[in-house]
């Protein structure tokens, strides 16, 4: 399938599209009515970041053309960060992302601007709290253990495994019970079933926002043509009966204790802060969506790094998980300040291999750009990744080298760690030091925390369990855009038990 992207579906105006003089250079070779080639759909960031290194690195903006829709990239951090500080009122999301994220039914704080974006932030917010994280770790130690039992019974004689849908079950059940408090266990029961569907909501949803015509708008049939409408219609339905079974047990927000309850007790009555059920719903699948699939991404990447490492970094991973000598007992405190070698290979996937390497956003009102006007609902891209590998940044704002001075264009479990005498720390990195993956300012995703402490403590006790390779001649992993950034293959591994303590 060939990449068409949607230009936010609103007729412009002669002089909107009047070709002006700007002072970036657009990507040469457009073919009229088509503009420029992208090729296939999940070739979308790839593509972008290749015609940044082209294009963008004289002036930091470049622009292309698809079906006749402007796209104005920003590949450097001035231009970048200035977009980006608009937000949420003068820079918005993309229409078309929002309206594709809308039709699979995740109309909730992702998709939401403006005044409806601040309210469902109050509802959301709280329950991410580092109190409430705290509490939620007993959740992720238990689905962590039980994916450490589900491999043992499948690693037998060095036979290989292939981990990705074992993760995205760990991750779906760590969300469900957290923020839902429904423990489905998927992993032990072997069901991928809302797994699956999530992931196929994900990448129908790519597709939307680069077709052309919102044809899942058709009646009756528009959400079966790209095969995605069971899948959308069980996870609707899994959602609303969650919603009703706590409607009769939530009270009031001040005894809440999940997610779930806290947003159906504030949508009772005449609260200000009310939800239609369509939003409630939309709400749920977007918590859903944000707190297993991009963390089930990470934690994959992860481990495909662990596991070609050749300097010895599983080796001092695995002693630093050891350490922790009741990981069962350990707090939320001792699990983040213990493992900082882990933590800065968490940090480094995220930066280069995370699931969202670039932001799209449309001005709302009229805006000047490097002495150009732009009208609005203009569309930018903002290359966050593609900026984090640049040499030529503001020196404040520069992604470390690291201990062992690694180019930034290329992954260095270690380039986030200092040293201090005998004691290893490591930097938290902030969109000051060239690190955006869970954003910035308002706008920050505010499960930041909880994703963390997920990936922390299943990497962890994976890493105390097993010794950690590739199955032999495993074909190399890319990340495509299936909405988020995912491994095109099933990660093989061959999970030897570690049977003594790593020195």
């Amino acid at each position: 399938m060939k990449l068409i992207i949607n230009g936010g579906r609103k007729r412009r105006t002669r002089e909107e599209v009047a070709t002006k003089t700007v002072s970036w250079p657009k990507v040469p070779g457009g073919i009229p009515i088509l503009g420029n080639s992208i090729g296939n759909v999940d070739n979308l960031c790839i593509k972008i970041e290749d015609w940044a290194a082209k294009y963008g690195k004289e002036n930091g903006i470049f622009e292309f053309n698809i079906f006749g829709v402007r796209y104005v990239v920003l590949c450097d951090d001035s231009h970048a960060s200035m977009i980006e500080r608009q937000r949420p009122y003068k820079m918005q999301r993309l229409s078309q992302v929002n309206e594709a994220v809308k039709s699979i039914g995740a109309d909730g704080l992702f998709a939401a601007e403006g005044h409806l974006w601040k309210k469902d932030r109050r509802i959301i917010g709280p329950s991410l709290s580092h109190k409430n994280v705290k509490d939620y770790l007993c959740a992720v130690k238990l689905v962590s253990n039980r994916l450490v039992e589900t491999l043992e019974s499948l690693c037998h004689d060095n036979d290989a495994v292939a981990i990705n849908n074992h993760i995205l079950s760990s991750t779906v059940d760590i969300i469900s019970l957290v923020a839902f408090d429904k423990d489905i266990d998927s992993l032990r029961k072997g069901s991928y079933g809302m797994g699956a569907d999530l992931r196929t909501s994900l990448r129908v949803t790519q597709r939307r926002v680069l077709s052309p015509i919102p044809y899942w708008r058709i009646p009756i049939i528009g959400q079966y043509i790209d095969g995605a409408g069971w899948a959308i219609k069980r996870l609707e339905n899994s959602f609303r009966d969650w919603a009703h079974e706590n409607e009769s047990s939530a009270t009031d927000d001040a005894t809440s204790k999940t997610f779930l309850s806290k947003i159906v007790s504030l949508s009772r009555g005449n609260s200000a802060d009310a939800m239609s059920e369509r939003r409630l719903i939309g709400n749920i699948m977007t918590m859903f969506a944000a707190g297993s699939e991009t963390t089930h991404v990470t934690i994959c990447s992860s481990l495909w790094e662990i596991a070609n490492d050749t300097t010895g970094l599983q080796k001092e991973l695995a002693a630093e998980a050891l350490e922790v000598h009741n990981y069962e007992g350990a707090g939320l405190d001792e699990l983040t300040n213990g493992l900082p070698r882990l933590r800065s290979l968490i940090y480094e996937i995220l930066r280069i291999r995370g699931p969202s390497p670039v932001l799209g956003l449309q001005n709302m009102e009229e805006f000047e750009l490097a002495g150009t006007k732009l009208p609005p609902h203009t569309s930018f891209f903002l290359a966050w990744r593609y900026i984090s590998t640049l040499d030529n940044t503001e020196p404040s704002r520069l992604t470390p080298l690291g201990p062992r001075n690694t180019p930034r264009s290329e992954v260095c479990a270690r380039r986030w760690l200092t040293t201090s005498g005998n004691n290893i720390s490591v930097v938290t990195p902030t969109h000051k030091n060239g690190w955006r993956p869970f954003g910035t300012g308002v706008r920050v995703c505010p499960g930041r925390e909880l994703a963390e402490i997920e990936i922390l403590a299943i990497l962890s006790l994976l890493l105390r369990k097993f010794e950690i390779s590739l199955e032999h001649n495993h074909p190399p992993m890319k990340l495509v855009s299936c909405f988020t950034e995912s491994p095109n293959i099933d990660i093989r591994l061959v999970l030897k038990p570690r049977g003594i303590i790593v020195k």
